[in-house]
């Protein structure tokens, strides 16, 4: 290893119980024993990010993670969703503060525009002010109105979202008025990009199990207590997809409510029958959900496949070790139209950790301190 530890930015990128969490936090080990190098995994998970939605989505455990320090889990409570900006700002702290330590940040999940905002270094700023701007002249209670203008504007994302989802039609609508987030211009990074990825069948039958051991520990039981912590089906019988609470935004959630709605019950209520039919929802729309997670993995360019730990170490390592980028001053492509990222590959100078984040959230509010109060765990 050279003396000077070059700036290195690894992600792990696939579809959900695809096995990211043991290949990362068995990568993050290697790191640290053999190579001497502190790490930290940056979650890149966006129902991770909400409070009290542990076993639902899957949430590491403390055991899990064998004592490496996670971040970006349990932000923010689920009441609203976390914008883009805010996961961005804090995440790239996070990394700064790695980088700072002579440490390698892992970024570890399945929200590809996560994934691909801190790889490709984002500038969110001048959308966060132009969601801002149509939030003012379109509330929420207008939201047919924003619908229609984002038809007239843009008709192909119009088509793409249900005309009551006013989060995505705000979002979709920054992006039709011409604020696609851009590129910040950073310092040259080296960037190791590996998917962690399975058979489509097999990653079927691992959805199915993953869901049935959720049960066993505990998922009905969160999902009452995430009901009388926010009132959420009350909220979800009025507001229906209009509802700002991230539960019924969330497989594996969502499909309860659907449920206690369809039969005219409380959650409590569901009866063996019923919890069938969630399963078979809840199972249904994850296995559609990762069909579209593992479509993404070709739009991260240079990104390369990792069969275990022990592949994703040898490209780390190698990454580490190879003579140092040669940085670019073109400004690249925007992303938001692209699809694609230019400039960033295998160990190719990158555009992340342009912009240091201002808050300092993660698991238990402490960066590299994982909290001891997790009880729970996501898909």
């Amino acid at each position: 290893m050279p003396d000077a530890v070059p700036r290195l930015l690894v992600a792990l990128y696939g579809p959900t119980s695809a096995g990211k969490t043991a290949v990362s936090v068995d990568l993050c080990l290697r790191i640290q024993d053999e190579l001497g190098l502190p790490t930290m995994v940056v979650s890149a998970d966006s129902r991770q990010v909400y409070r009290y939605m542990d076993i639902g989505t899957s949430k590491t455990t403390p055991e899990e993670m064998r004592g490496i320090p996670h971040t970006m889990i349990d932000v923010t409570e689920p009441v609203r969703k976390l914008e883009l900006e805010t996961f961005v700002s804090q995440a790239r702290g996070h990394m700064e503060e790695t980088w700072s330590a002579g440490g390698v940040p892992v970024i570890v999940g399945g929200t590809s525009v996560y994934v691909r905002s801190l790889l490709e270094g984002w500038e969110v700023d001048a959308v966060a002010e132009a969601r801002n701007a149509i939030r003012r002249d379109f509330p929420r209670s207008m939201a047919e109105d924003a619908y229609a203008v984002l038809a007239r504007l843009d008709p192909k994302a119009a088509g793409k979202i249900h005309e009551n989802n006013y989060d995505a039609i705000v979002n979709a609508l920054a992006r039709a008025m011409g604020n696609d987030p851009e590129r910040a211009v950073a310092p040259a990074t080296r960037q190791v990009v590996l998917s962690v990825d399975r058979a489509a069948a097999e990653i079927d039958q691992r959805v199915a199990a993953t869901y049935d051991h959720q049960v066993e520990r505990g998922l009905r039981d969160e999902v009452l207590g995430l009901d009388e912590r926010y009132d959420v089906l009350s909220q979800y019988r009025r507001l229906g997809q209009k509802s700002p609470n991230q539960v019924v935004h969330t497989h594996g959630y969502t499909e309860w409510f659907d449920v206690a709605l369809d039969r005219g019950k409380a959650v409590e209520n569901l009866n063996a029958d019923d919890l069938v039919e969630v399963r078979k929802r809840v199972v249904e729309r994850i296995q559609t959900h990762t069909r579209r997670q593992r479509a993404a993995i070709p739009k991260l360019t240079g990104v390369r496949p990792a069969r275990n730990a022990n592949d994703a170490f040898n490209t780390v390592k190698a990454a580490l070790e190879a003579p140092p980028p040669r940085p670019t001053n073109t400004k690249p492509s925007n992303p938001g139209r692209s699809g694609r990222s230019s400039g960033t590959s295998g160990s190719n100078s990158g555009g992340a950790g342009g912009k240091r984040g201002g808050g300092r959230s993660g698991r238990g509010g402490q960066a590299g301190q994982p909290s001891s109060k997790r009880g729970s765990r996501r898909r």
